[in-house]
């Protein structure tokens, strides 16, 4: 039997692939979730080092504060306790993992939101809830943030590396529920078509966005040497790897709310973006003393 052949294919000659598969509507949309990335961490490292900063000056603690980071002036041994370092730098994680399973139970009431809402409030229920989990990834062996309280509560390496691959392999067990999860803001039918296609999707508006987000918001930590951050944003990939996972099946349709399936409504829209987080970037420089 002859194979079917279309007759108004000629060779050489490709149409090239329009709509939301597109090369130019990938790359929108991944430029679009590397934004959301972006600024969802800046606003989650904000809040948990205001937080901090609150919880060290009730506590007549001397610092120094900017918005993304705290650095000690004097620290007396003295005004520290274990009970003291657990509360200060371990609560604010455990709170903001709260605050994402928060979101999280929102979004699975809520049906009404637009794709780019759900989108960006599952990039923040993703980091929040993972505040806690790869906080403790991060502070097996890095003495800032909630690595002080993990360090003060476990003192051997070896046992807080156990405990940090278990965390570990958690993540990855139940990462298909976030797969899941980034997956219900498509705006468009065929990403989720096969299997082939939902992973496209899901390179596109996470895989990508966590590399270039990740080199974004290192620039917001040239001045100072913060490995604990690094390592917590590194952290966050484990979502990768059942990407690369042959036996990964195709997940439910999401329900698709009609929508214009423009990306960018505007130009304008990248250069106020940029613009916002160059000015971000500039307030982080004016820095506040707090005395003991």
């Amino acid at each position: 039997m002859l194979p079917l052949i279309d007759k108004n294919h000629q060779p050489g000659n490709h149409k090239p692939i329009e709509g939301p598969l597109s090369s130019k509507a990938l790359f929108e949309l991944s430029v679009f979730s590397t934004l959301l990335f972006v600024f969802a961490a800046l606003f989650m490292q904000f809040l948990l080092t205001l937080y901090t900063a609150i919880l060290l000056n009730l506590n007549s603690i001397a610092f120094q504060y900017s918005l993304f980071r705290i650095s000690f002036l004097s620290e007396s041994s003295s005004s520290w306790s274990v009970a003291l370092v657990c509360f200060v730098f371990g609560s604010g994680p455990v709170i903001l993992s709260f605050i994402g399973f928060i979101l999280l139970f929102i979004l699975g009431r809520i049906m009404d939101f637009g794709w780019k809402t759900k989108l960006a409030l599952t990039w923040t229920a993703f980091l929040m809830v993972n505040a806690l989990p790869c906080g403790m990834i991060a502070g097996v062996f890095f003495y800032e943030s909630f690595g002080m309280a993990f360090q003060w509560l476990i003192g051997d390496d070896l046992v807080r590396g156990v405990i940090a691959l278990v965390v570990l392999m958690i993540l990855i067990i139940f990462s298909r529920f976030w797969l899941r999860m980034f997956l219900k803001t498509t705006y468009a039918s065929v990403f989720s078509d096969n299997v082939e296609s939902q992973k496209i999707f899901i390179k596109t508006v996470f895989l990508k966005p966590w590399i270039y987000g990740i080199i974004i918001l290192m620039l917001f930590n040239l001045q100072f040497t913060n490995f604990y951050w690094r390592v917590f944003l590194l952290s966050l990939g484990y979502l990768a790897i059942v990407l690369y996972d042959p036996r990964l099946k195709i997940f439910r349709k999401p329900h698709i709310r009609r929508s214009d399936k423009k990306i960018f409504t505007s130009r304008y829209q990248v250069i106020f973006f940029v613009v916002v987080l160059i000015l971000i970037g500039l307030a982080d420089n004016a820095l506040i003393y707090f005395s003991d």
